[in-house]
C-alpha cells in the first residue's frame, strides 16, 4: 500500500495512481473526484449544491477585493483554495489589508477565496473512513480545545465528544458525494446561531490521528484492512471525553496568547480526563527527539513554530499510536 500523508505528496501519488496501482494498493479515491477535497473552491460549490451550511464565499477569480468586502463584510477571511506548506489563512480587518493579503495570496499560492468571518463558537471534525462499498467503518468526532496560533491553526489540544446531529450532516455530504476512503469534515460553529458551518475536506490521515486511536478507532490499521481487500464490518463507536495533546505545538500556542500567564497556567494544569499525546512517550522517545531535532534545524529560515505545525501535517507520527 502507498500512503502519502501531506497534500502535496497525496496528489501527486493520486494523479499516478493508474500507475503505481500495478505495483501497490493507492487507497484514494481516482484525482478528479478527490479534487471536491483538495480544492476549497469545489468543496464550496459541492456544498452549495447538497444544501450543506457554510460560510458565504467568493472566489478571486469572479471578483474582486473590495467588491468581496461589500458582498460579504468586514472582517473578511482569505484563504488560499489549495494547501500548502506556507499557505497561510488571514482574517482582514481593512480594505487595505484585504488588498494586500489577496495580492500576496494570489502571487505565492495561487486563486483563493473569500469567505465571511464566523464568529468562534467551537469548531468540530467528523473523522470517517468509507468502504468501498459506501458504508462508514469508523468514525470519531473531535473537538478542538486549544490551536496553534491561538487564534486559528493546527490542533494542539482536542476531545472526543458525541454530536450525533453533526455526523449524520456529515455523513449526508460524503454519501452525497459517493465517498470512499478518508475523510475529516471540518466545521465551526456559528457563535450567534448555534449552527455548524462547513469549513473544509481533508481528504487524507490528519494531524490529530492519535486522539482517533486512543479512542479506540485506529483508523490506520482499519484502511490497512481495507486496501487489503478485506470487509470492514461498519462501527459507529468510539470512547468520547478522551483528550489528546501535541505537547511542543500546545507549549507554543501558550507563549502567544495575550493572557499568557493564564495559558502557562492551563498548560500545566492536568486533564480532569483521560489524556494521551500525540507523540511523546518514555517507552518510544525516539520520534519527539527527531521531532525536536528537525525544528531546530530550521531555526533562522523560518520561525520554529511553523515549522512544528510543517511537520505534524506532512509526518505520520500518530501512526506510532496504532500499535502501542
Amino acid at each position: 500500500m502507498v500512503l502519502p500523508v501531506d497534500e502535496p505528496t497525496l496528489e501527486t501519488v493520486v494523479k499516478h495512481k493508474d500507475r503505481l496501482e500495478a505495483h501497490a494498493t493507492v487507497p484514494f479515491l481516482p484525482y478528479e473526484r478527490l479534487l471536491v477535497g483538495l480544492d476549497k473552491r469545489r468543496t464550496i460549490e459541492a456544498a452549495r449544491r447538497s444544501g450543506i451550511p457554510h460560510p458565504r464565499t467568493l472566489f478571486t477569480e469572479d471578483v474582486e477585493p473590495r467588491t468581496a468586502a461589500d458582498a460579504l463584510g468586514l472582517p473578511i477571511v482569505v484563504k488560499p483554495r489549495r494547501e500548502s506548506a506556507n499557505g497561510e489563512t488571514v482574517v482582514c480587518n481593512s480594505i487595505d489589508e484585504l488588498e494586500r493579503t489577496v495580492h500576496r495570496t494570489v502571487r505565492e499560492q495561487g486563486p483563493a477565496i473569500f469567505q465571511e468571518f464566523i464568529p468562534h463558537g467551537g469548531e468540530r471534525g467528523v473523522y470517517t473512513l468509507y468502504n468501498d462499498d459506501g458504508a462508514l467503518a469508523g468514525l470519531t468526532v473531535q473537538k478542538r480545545l486549544r490551536s496553534n496560533p491561538p487564534e486559528g491553526g493546527s490542533s494542539t489540544y482536542r476531545e472526543t465528544v458525541d454530536d450525533p446531529a453533526l455526523v449524520s450532516l456529515a455523513d449526508e455530504f460524503l454519501t452525497g458525494l459517493d465517498w470512499r476512503g478518508l475523510a475529516m469534515v471540518e466545521f465551526r460553529i456559528d457563535a450567534r446561531t448555534g449552527e455548524p458551518k462547513l469549513m473544509e475536506i481533508n481528504p487524507r490521515l490528519w494531524g490529530s490521528l492519535a486522539l482517533s486511536v486512543y479512542a479506540g478507532v485506529d483508523f490506520p490499521y482499519l484502511l490497512y484492512r481495507s486496501a487489503s481487500g478485506e470487509t470492514v464490518e461498519p462501527d459507529p463507536r468510539y470512547v468520547a471525553n478522551v483528550r489528546a495533546r501535541y505537547l511542543v505545538g500546545d507549549a507554543l500556542q501558550a507563549l502567544k496568547r495575550d493572557d499568557r500567564t493564564r495559558a502557562i497556567r492551563e498548560l500545566l494544569t492536568p486533564s480532569p480526563q483521560p489524556c494521551c499525546y500525540d507523540i511523546e512517550s518514555t517507552r518510544d522517545p525516539l520520534p519527539i527527539a527527531g521531532h525536536l531535532a528537525f525544528a531546530l534545524s530550521a531555526f533562522g529560515k523560518e520561525s520554529v513554530g511553523q515549522n512544528v505545525r510543517n511537520v505534524v501535517d506532512s509526518t505520520p507520527i500518530a501512526m506510532r499510536s496504532s500499535h502501542e
